[in-house]
């Protein structure tokens, strides 16, 4: 049961954080999500690969959904991706994919527009650090 229980712990790649909201908020935590894993590295290193493939996508869903005022679209795709970066210990991005499931809620179109630039930066700040991660692990 201690695998699943939350602990706080700090590291090389789990120190960068992301501060554009305003706040200084963890990008990602490696030690976390191993642990969440239970300490199987290759399995964790095959759900990061492919969490960064995936992901792109749902970003460019996001985007055109928000572009085109699709409400719902937006709920259901910011409810996944805040699903999923909760999953791998990437705090950053669930914060800001949270605030959009919610906009798509509310069905506030202004909301949606101000946090889409957020939740890209996030996305791609949290790509790069896997990408260093998988490397420096396998490496």
């Amino acid at each position: 049961m201690k695998h699943w229980l939350k602990k706080d712990k700090t590291g090389e790649q789990e120190s960068q954080h992301s501060e554009s909201s305003g706040h200084s908020l963890q990008v990602f935590n490696y030690n976390d999500f191993l642990d969440r894993v239970m300490g199987d590295k290759e399995l964790a290193m095959s759900i990061l690969e492919e969490f960064t493939e995936l992901i792109g996508e749902h970003a460019e869903k996001l985007r055109q959904a928000v572009e085109s005022g699709d409400h719902e679209t937006i709920r259901q795709i910011g409810h996944m991706i805040k699903g999923e970066s909760g999953n791998i210990s990437a705090p950053a991005l669930y914060e800001s994919a949270y605030a959009m499931e919610k906009s798509g809620k509310t069905q506030d179109r202004t909301e949606q527009e101000a946090l889409l630039p957020t939740l890209l930066e996030n996305i791609e700040t949290l790509k790069k650090v896997i990408r260093e991660t998988v490397q420096k692990k396998s490496g």
